[in-house]
C-alpha cells in the first residue's frame, strides 16, 4: 500500500474510523473509463487504462467536517518522482496534494427540483448537465486548485465583460473591476476547490465545508461527477492564462492519433467526442448514450446525468414528479440559457425560436411546472439572446 501523502500546510483528518458516519455512496461500473467508448488513453508511462477508472463516491461525516471519497479502480498514480515537459520541473512542486492526473467534477443537485440552478460544467469538459439535475454547487478536485480557480475567475470576467459590452458598446475601467467581483462572488458562491486534501492507494479524500454545501450531504440529492485527465502543464503554454481566451481549465484534450498530450479516439469515432473519461453512472451503455448525446449543428452539448442515493425523482416547481414529456418542455425553453461555464453562442436559428419558447415558458408557469423565480429567471435569460 502507497503512503499517505499529505497537502502541504495543511492539518488533515486522521483516516475514517469507528466514529465516521456515511452520509451516501454511489458505485459506478468499472472498466469503463473510455468515455462515450472512443476514448483511448495517452502514449505515456504514468497513465495506463484503468487509473482513471472512477468506481465509487461516498460522503462521511467525521469530528472535524465533511469528507467526500473518491475511489478509482488503480492505486492513484503520485506526482513524486515526475518532471514536467515544458521545463523539466518536479511534477510534485506543481501538483501538491498527492495526485496529477486527472480532475474529478462533482455537480450537487441539493433540490432535486428540474430545471432549478445551473447546467454547465467548468470551461474545457465539454458537456453539460442534464436538467433533472441541474446544481447547486460545484466541487472540483484538481491538482491545482489555486490555478483553476484563477482560471475560472478570468473567463467569468470575459463573459461578463461580452455581456455588458454587447448591451451598452464599451466598457468602463469603473465597471471592468466590478465585472472582476461579480466574478469573484460567482466562484465563492458556486464553487469549491478543495485544498485539505489526502491520497492513499486508490482513494482519494478530500473536506468540503457544510458551510459551502448549506447543509449535510444528503440521500436525497443528486450527485453527478465527471473525470478528465489533466493537462497539468497547461499554463506553462502561452496565452492559456489570456482573459481573451477561455481556458479549458487543465482538461487533457481530445484528438486524432495517439499522443502524450491527449486522449485519441478510434477511426470511426466523431471530432466532437467530449475529453470526459468516466461518469458516475448506474451501467456502461447510460455512460456512452449521455457522452454522444450532442448535437453540433444545433450547438447542443452531451447531457451528463447524475445519479441519487435514495432513488427519489425529480420534481417540477409545483411539487409533482417530472415525466419525461414535462422534461422534454422544460429542456425545449431552457435551450441555452440554463448553462453556466460552457454554453454555446446562440445561433439565429435558436433566436427566431425565442416567441415559442416564451409561450411554453407560460404554459410551464400555469401548468405549475416551474416556480415564479424559476420563470423570471428563465424569461430574462431568452430576452438576452435577442
Amino acid at each position: 500500500m502507497s503512503a499517505v501523502l499529505l497537502v502541504a500546510g495543511a492539518a488533515l483528518a486522521a483516516p475514517a474510523g469507528a466514529g465516521a458516519q456515511q452520509l451516501f455512496s454511489l458505485d459506478d461500473v468499472r472498466g469503463d473509463d473510455d468515455g462515450n467508448g472512443s476514448l483511448i488513453y495517452p502514449n505515456r508511462d504514468d497513465i495506463q487504462k484503468g487509473d482513471l477508472d472512477f468506481v465509487r463516491l461516498s460522503a462521511e461525516q467525521r469530528a472535524d467536517g465533511i469528507w467526500f471519497v473518491a475511489e478509482m479502480s488503480q492505486p492513484i498514480v503520485s506526482p513524486v518522482g515526475h518532471v514536467t515537459e515544458i521545463g523539466q520541473t518536479a511534477v510534485e512542486r506543481l501538483a501538491r496534494n498527492g495526485f496529477y492526473t486527472f480532475n474529478i467534477d462533482i455537480y450537487v443537485d441539493t433540490d432535486r427540483i428540474a430545471g432549478s440552478g445551473q447546467t454547465g460544467t467548468v470551461p474545457g469538459r465539454g458537456v453539460a448537465i442534464a436538467r433533472d439535475y441541474a446544481w447547486e454547487k460545484a466541487i472540483i478536485l484538481t491538482p491545482r486548485p489555486d490555478i483553476a480557480r484563477t482560471m475560472l475567475e478570468l473567463y467569468f470576467d470575459t463573459e461578463f465583460e461580452s455581456e455588458l459590452r454587447a448591451k451598452q458598446g464599451r466598457v468602463t475601467k469603473e465597471e471592468l473591476e466590478a465585472l472582476q467581483q461579480q466574478s469573484e462572488q460567482r466562484v465563492n458562491e458556486l464553487f469549491l476547490f478543495p485544498n485539505k486534501v489526502r491520497v492513499q492507494g486508490r482513494r482519494i479524500e478530500f473536506q468540503v465545508p457544510q458551510e459551502f454545501l448549506g447543509g449535510v450531504p444528503s440521500a436525497s440529492w443528486g450527485y453527478t461527477a465527471l473525470v478528465t485527465g489533466c493537462d497539468l502543464e497547461q499554463t506553462g503554454r502561452p496565452g492559456q492564462l489570456a482573459a481573451v481566451k477561455p481556458t479549458t481549465m487543465m482538461t487533457m484534450p481530445v484528438g486524432r492519433g495517439v499522443r502524450s498530450s491527449q486522449f485519441g479516439m478510434r477511426g470511426d469515432a466523431d471530432e466532437a467526442t467530449p475529453p470526459v473519461v468516466d461518469i458516475l453512472a448506474p451501467d456502461v451503455q447510460t455512460q456512452k448514450e449521455a457522452l454522444s448525446s450532442y448535437d453540433m449543428v444545433s450547438g447542443r452539448l452531451a447531457a451528463v446525468p447524475g445519479m441519487r442515493p435514495d432513488g427519489s425523482v425529480a420534481m417540477a416547481g409545483s411539487g409533482e414528479p417530472v415525466t419525461p414529456d414535462q422534461l422534454a418542455r422544460i429542456n425545449a425553453v431552457a435551450g441555452s440559457a440554463g448553462a453556466t461555464g460552457t454554453a454555446g453562442k446562440v445561433t439565429p436559428a435558436e433566436r427566431r425560436t425565442v416567441p415559442a419558447r416564451l409561450r411554453t415558458l407560460n404554459e410551464l408557469l400555469a401548468d405549475g411546472l416551474i416556480t415564479q423565480a424559476e420563470y423570471n429567471d428563465l424569461r430574462r435569460k431568452i430576452l438576452a439572446e435577442l
